[in-house]
């Protein structure tokens, strides 16, 4: 599942994208989708793999009506952390 966070509070007009399973075909899947550059997958930490968005894709994925949309990236990692318990 793919959440993003409405705008990265230290990063204003970015947001986050994350999966709920650290899955990274399911990442750049997503990428590809909304024509983010190949950039925009971040995987310097293997624990924590995301999309950096902004600009006009940021604005298509927050638009889709398949993804969760929290507020700030404290809800986003709240979020996430909270599924990978459940489904554990």
């Amino acid at each position: 599942m793919i959440v993003i966070d409405r705008e990265n509070l230290l990063a204003p007009g970015w947001s986050h994208v994350v999966s709920t399973t650290n899955d990274i075909g399911e990442l750049e899947d997503f990428r590809r989708r909304i024509g983010a550059p190949t950039a925009a997958l971040q995987l310097g930490n293997p624990d924590w793999p995301h999309l950096d968005l902004t600009g006009h894709v940021r604005l298509d994925a927050l638009a889709l009506p398949d993804v969760i949309v929290v507020s700030t990236t404290r809800d986003l990692i709240r979020y996430v952390r909270h599924q990978r318990t459940v489904t554990s």
